[in-house]
């Protein structure tokens, strides 16, 4: 806990679950999310099931690509998961080809990141998510992004 934080501030922080293989992104992303927000990792589904079975979040960044099991397997447990159900869940992946990105926009997420994500965008995203705006382009945005 930072010294300036009060305990009350610490405990009515947002908390996000990040879900992926690759320590390098988990930290990273801990490091830009961790001073607005309370940050949990998991680097692997399974490991996050047992975390969300005792513990709320208000919303979930996954990997599509991961050993084991893909996001969007992963994205549908979850949803089974009654302490769950409901989290947002926005999809930070590198995963750019149309055949993956159909396969993930059908289970409608509330977002798609592409990999390397710019600290801007990724805390835009997650602030827009967690107040419930949703930007009217954004679909369009995430298909201009993509690889042509």
């Amino acid at each position: 806990m930072k010294n300036n934080e009060s305990l009350i501030d610490r405990l009515t922080r947002k908390k996000i679950l990040v879900i992926d293989d690759d320590p390098l992104v988990l930290k990273t992303v801990r490091d830009i999310l961790g001073e607005s927000y309370e940050v949990a990792v998991s680097r692997s589904g399974a490991v996050a099931y047992r975390y969300l079975e005792s513990t709320h979040v208000d919303l979930i960044l996954l990997d599509y690509e991961m050993p084991g099991e893909k996001g969007t397997s992963v994205m549908q447990n979850i949803h089974k998961i009654p302490f769950a159900n409901g989290v947002p869940i926005v999809f930070l992946t590198g995963a750019a080809d149309s055949k993956t990105v159909a396969e993930i926009l059908v289970l409608k997420p509330k977002g798609y990141l592409l990999k390397p994500v710019s600290k801007n965008k990724l805390l835009a995203k997650v602030e827009e998510v967690l107040n419930e705006k949703p930007k009217q382009d954004y679909w369009e945005d995430v298909l201009n992004d993509l690889p042509q």
